[in-house]
């Protein structure tokens, strides 16, 4: 029985050697890495190994000899060539498989930006607008197209340096290079101004299902001016909400009347002046109809913003909504601007759960004399405190006090303290209409807004008044930490070893070389 199968002894590695050559050709022929050349590279290897363990005498035999020996190196590493082109050619014709060894996942995309990729029934178009000074950036960026990529094959990319074709720039309003902008063959587009997974599934978003957004700022009080580039001016704001697929216009409610039919929201921001009872009266009939409306006024420091507080607009604010801006200074020492006596510009403390502050803790949010705001809210209206200030801050009433002493405290009764509420957001159940308030607009001026999250909180507030926001909750990535801590010694002792380790291991091989060569002679 033994020498019957050590006759057939032999054919296993011819066997293996046929598989292996078969799954290479049919993988070749169909193109297709499945099931048929699985199965015959599998059988080649466990025909290779069932050899080797039923026969190791043959194999030591076959391979004792001087021609047994380079036989067997040969053909052992012509196997495992032909294993690895193998391996190349399949690796090389399937450019989208993808394994993400990273702890969390960085390079794949999210689950739900994957369902969105994969349902994708029209081409999309992304154009990178890169500078030569921002190639690390577009290696990134490449990074999480190339990512996106793996799950569909209707989206391309293509990256544009903006200084070289500027007039493409311009096509798409960019203010700033690293920019992706989503395209489709019918023109409409999205942006993302960011790599982070919410801009990206954003941008995606609103390319599949983009939204009409007219927005209307006020004029004709001193309002902030929105064509200004000057460090009061806001015309950074409103690129930004542009970028983001706003059109921008004004609107004169003296010469107008109403709010126009078309409006998506109505911008008030840092009026000087009263409105009149009539312009009030189209405020307030545009938003009972289910309108949207951002309104932001400073603290009352000049003598326009104190009579500006003479209309009828605070009024309507607190019967209609149950909001009230109060009259007062806020001062948070604990999170104030280093180098300040009072602490009149401060970081946010808080941020409430809403897809405006989403994200927004990483960032931090500046705000420079800030008023409070209290609510008393009616049955029909649901508010969330958008940004709050530590425990420790108050509002200040006494202006007068706080122009002439050199240090302030709160007056027990009189001064709001604890955690005060500087944003928030609300909604009316019944009418559907949106509102934001702001106790600042400083935040929002050229000089500010690009500190901190202040242009994301802008641009979140914006989209948020429309619902043009990403209403499905984003899965959160699992942080992981990675950080080693060392002392003074041990990195020493590190540096010593690196520099030492190599040259000395050379120099011990060459002594033991050079002893064992003359016990030898």
């Amino acid at each position: 029985m033994k020498q019957k199968l050590d006759r057939i002894a032999p054919i296993f590695p011819i066997l293996a050697l046929l598989l292996l050559i078969g799954g290479g050709v049919v993988y070749f022929v169909t193109r297709r890495w499945d099931w048929l050349p699985n199965l015959l590279l599998a059988g080649s290897g466990l025909l290779l190994v069932l050899f080797a363990i039923l026969w190791p005498d043959n194999v030591r035999a076959r391979l004792g000899g001087r021609g047994g020996r380079y036989g067997g190196a040969l053909l052992i590493s012509l196997f495992f060539t032909a294993v690895f082109t193998l391996l190349y050619y399949v690796a090389y014709q399937n450019s989208d498989w993808r394994y993400d060894a990273t702890a969390d996942n960085a390079f794949t995309p999210l689950p739900e930006t994957i369902d969105l990729l994969q349902a994708l029934d029209e081409p999309i178009h992304v154009l990178g607008f890169y500078t030569a000074d921002s190639a690390f950036q577009r290696s990134e960026a490449e990074a999480s197209l190339q990512a996106m990529q793996a799950y569909t094959n209707r989206l391309s990319y293509e990256f544009v340096d903006p200084n070289e074709n500027p007039l493409q720039a311009e096509e798409y309003d960019l203010s700033f290079a690293g920019t992706l902008v989503f395209t489709r063959e019918d023109g409409t587009f999205a942006k993302a101004s960011t790599l982070t997974d919410r801009d990206l599934h954003t941008a995606l978003v609103r390319t599949i299902n983009p939204t009409v957004k007219i927005a209307y700022f006020v004029t004709g009080h001193g309002e902030r001016d929105w064509e200004e580039f000057g460090v009061d001016g806001i015309s950074t704001a409103v690129t930004l909400i542009e970028e983001s697929g706003f059109t921008v216009e004004s609107l004169n409610l003296f010469v107008s009347g109403a709010v126009p039919a078309d409006a998506s929201a109505v911008f008030l921001i840092d009026q000087q002046a009263p409105l009149s009872v009539e312009e009030v009266e189209a405020i307030a009939n545009y938003v009972a109809d289910g309108g949207s409306i951002f309104i932001a006024r400073d603290a009352v420091d000049t003598e326009g913003r104190a009579a500006a507080e003479t209309d009828g607009l605070l009024s309507w604010l607190e019967e209609s909504w149950g909001i009230t801006l109060r009259n007062d200074l806020i001062i948070d020492a604990s999170l104030a601007q280093a180098g300040q006596t009072i602490g009149l510009t401060f970081v946010g403390a808080d941020y409430g759960s809403s897809p405006i502050t989403q994200g927004l803790e990483q960032f931090g949010t500046i705000f420079n004399v800030a008023r409070s705001i209290e609510t008393e809210l009616p049955a029909e209206v649901t508010a969330v405190n958008l940004i709050t200030t530590s425990e420790l801050a108050w509002g200040e009433t006494n202006f007068e006090r706080m122009a002439t002493a050199g240090e302030v405290a709160p007056d027990e009764g009189e001064d709001a303290t604890g955690s005060l509420t500087v944003a928030l957001s609300a909604q009316n159940t019944a009418s559907g209409a949106r509102l934001v308030v702001f106790g600042d607009t400083d935040f929002l001026t050229n000089s500010f807004l690009q500190q901190g999250g202040n242009s994301f909180l802008f641009e979140n507030a914006a989209n948020w008044l429309v619902d043009d926001v990403v209403s499905i909750e984003l899965s959160a990535r699992e942080s992981v930490l990675r950080q080693v801590t060392i002392t003074q010694s041990q990195l020493s002792l590190l540096q010593l070893v690196s520099i030492c380790f190599a040259p000395g291991l050379l120099a011990l091989a060459g002594i033991v070389v050079w002893y064992s060569r003359r016990q030898r002679a």
